[in-house]
């Protein structure tokens, strides 16, 4: 059975800055995006892009009415959230075994608390290197633009470690 990993936008947008996207296509996963986080308005993506993300097995999923509801309970329980979280977060909960990937900290906890396995596109990074999905030189270019980019919220630290990582590996 093949993992599910839900794509949050502030993923979707800083792998985009990253240069990774296409690439994270290749890794033995299926990645999912709810219908209202593929029409979001911050997320700067091409019809291009688009067209090379569903070419690569990107699978665009429009919640039932059963699942809205459920984002709309979620909603007015973490007032916090998004819409968009929210579809989200139940778009991961309708899945085995699936995994949140996403940077907002406040879904991140929510998705903890609900039991739900969460990861960020540090973790994309890790698993691309792992499974050698791309040359070192783009790995360290994605973590350099992503360190100079006021707009990406990475731990700096946790940047670090991985462009050592990965230049070590070279």
């Amino acid at each position: 059975m093949t993992t599910v990993v839900v794509n949050d936008a502030s993923c979707l947008i800083d792998l985009h800055k990253g240069r990774l996207l296409n690439v994270m296509m290749t890794l033995p996963y299926r990645f999912v995006v709810p219908l209202p986080i593929r029409h979001a308005e911050a997320l700067d993506l091409t019809d291009r892009d688009w067209r090379t993300l569903d070419e690569g097995g990107l699978v665009t999923v429009d919640l039932p009415p059963a699942q809205v509801a459920e984002a709309a309970r979620i909603k007015a329980a973490y007032p916090k959230l998004s819409a968009n979280d929210c579809f989200c977060l139940v778009s991961t909960r309708c899945q085995d075994h699936g995994i949140l990937l996403t940077g907002d900290r406040l879904l991140r906890r929510v998705a903890r608390q609900n039991g739900l396995c969460v990861h960020g596109v540090l973790w994309i990074v890790d698993e691309l290197h792992a499974a050698r999905a791309c040359d070192g030189d783009r790995l360290i270019a994605a973590l350099e633009r992503w360190r100079v980019d006021r707009a990406v919220f990475l731990p700096r630290s946790e940047l670090d470690v991985r462009l050592e990582r990965v230049r070590l590996s070279r």
